[in-house]
């Protein structure tokens, strides 16, 4: 039957790619099909490269990596020969030493913690500094989520030490951090290209719709160009979000999980000039912390700025958008003009403009201090995994954390009792291909 596989993979991030190569490095490719779905055209998920006027990458999801809270991706960029440079965003400027302010703040409350197990960030805070004051302290931090019901006291100081942003305000202080200077684009390409060498057979553009039961199998609706096809197969594995896995027809989390899940937004602005003006106000490659809208504002070298908000913010930038992009561009100009340093002179014309809004780009578990699995059972054995799964604040890194769990599950039950699946590898590219 031309639509049977021995495994199906649902998702093409970084999940699903781990989790194809994951299985061909344990020698399961060799006599089992494999098929990844995804319902984009390209691989990916929250990885997406876009090049600004043809040459500098910009990424419109995950951007950086940090070798000491990120491991498992670090090593895989060292296989994959892809060349890296410092991310220069652990540099802060804010008006009227907010930043300072915040440092003394966050490390005089740091010992009443354990005080106060089970409240909210700014109910924390606001307990020893008032409601105003509280508010305008954790808007410095730049995340719009930090303000939110659901993040607890404990998860926000776990945040703010792991973001280059930010750790400067803790013991993290010293993490070095990196990008891709070629885009995390040419991973993905790596990773699938290994894949599709190998025999695994990549259908994208097409979206799952619904998974049933069958004996021993599975049976995937899929939805493509307009038709419904059916594919059946013995070991399935989701690598989809938990808003993903939601809109299915598998109970979830019910049947999967005893904990709950949710997710934020995050917006992405991207602006170019004909000159970068912002180096005579001296921030080159440094964030400047707003208390506006914009949130943080990131100068790229010479190429571009781009500035990034969660939550609230994110939702402002695409209600501002569905009124038309010369409204969004001149509420852009203004909070840039009341923010920026600009000492009387105009800003400059915007060249170009791009955008990302993720309406679900962080998501995550309600009860963080749980005891959470790398990976996520159903009752009929499906396998689920997900960066938000894992008590790792990173998608890339929490992704092949979760991916390497499915993976080892499913060599286990296959029949590799050892189960030898740690985390993807990727071949270095030849000196040809480099060059």
């Amino acid at each position: 039957m031309t639509n049977y596989s021995d495994i199906c993979i649902v998702g093409a991030g970084l999940g699903g790619l781990s989790c194809a190569t994951g299985l061909l490095n344990a020698g399961l490719g060799k006599h089992l099909d494999i098929r990844v779905f995804d319902s984009d055209t390209a691989v990916g998920g929250r990885i997406r490269s876009r090049k600004v006027d043809g040459e500098e990458i910009a990424e419109l999801g995950a951007a950086r990596y940090s070798p000491q809270l990120h491991p498992n991706f670090q090593q895989l960029m060292q296989e994959s020969g892809l060349a890296n440079a410092i991310y220069p965003f652990t540099q802060v400027v804010s008006p009227d030493q907010a930043q300072e302010k915040l440092k003394a703040t966050l490390l005089k409350l740091a010992p009443m913690l354990k005080d106060h197990p089970n409240d909210s960030f700014l109910d924390f805070v606001s307990h020893y500094l008032g409601a105003v004051e509280a508010t305008r302290m954790i808007k410095a931090t730049g995340y719009d989520a930090l303000l939110l019901p659901v993040v607890s006291a404990a998860m926000a100081y776990d945040i703010i030490k792991k973001h280059p942003e930010t750790q400067h305000f803790t013991e993290n202080a010293a993490n070095q951090w990196l990008y891709a200077t070629d885009g995390y684009g040419q991973l993905l390409s790596q990773l699938q290209r290994q894949a599709q060498e190998a025999g695994v057979d990549f259908k994208l553009g097409r979206r799952v719709l619904s998974v049933e039961r069958d004996g021993d199998e599975y049976l995937l609706a899929v939805r493509h160009m307009g038709d419904t096809q059916i594919y059946r197969t013995r070991h399935l594995i989701m690598t989809l979000p938990p808003t993903a896995m939601a809109r299915l027809n598998l109970d979830f989390p019910a049947a999967f999980s005893p904990f709950q899940y949710d997710s934020l937004p995050l917006f992405k602005g991207f602006l170019t000039f004909d000159d970068a003006w912002w180096e005579a106000l001296g921030l080159t490659d440094k964030v400047l912390m707003a208390d506006n809208p914009l949130r943080k504002v990131y100068f790229k070298g010479d190429k571009y700025l781009v500035f990034y908000t969660d939550s609230a913010s994110a939702t402002y930038w695409r209600d501002c958008l569905e009124q038309g992009e010369d409204v969004y561009l001149e509420r852009v100009r203004h909070y840039l003009k009341e923010v920026l340093p600009l000492n009387g002179m105009p800003l400059p014309q915007i060249k170009d403009h791009f955008y990302k809004h993720w309406p679900h780009g962080v998501e995550f578990c309600l009860e963080p201090e749980a005891d959470h699995p790398g990976v996520l059972l159903h009752r009929d054995g499906i396998i689920s995994c997900s960066d938000a799964y894992t008590p790792h604040c990173g998608w890339m890194e929490g992704s092949l954390i979760s991916a390497g769990h499915a993976t080892r599950l499913l060599a286990e039950r296959i029949g590799d009792p050892a189960g030898h699946v740690a985390r993807p590898r990727v071949s270095a590219p030849s000196a040809v291909a480099r060059a």
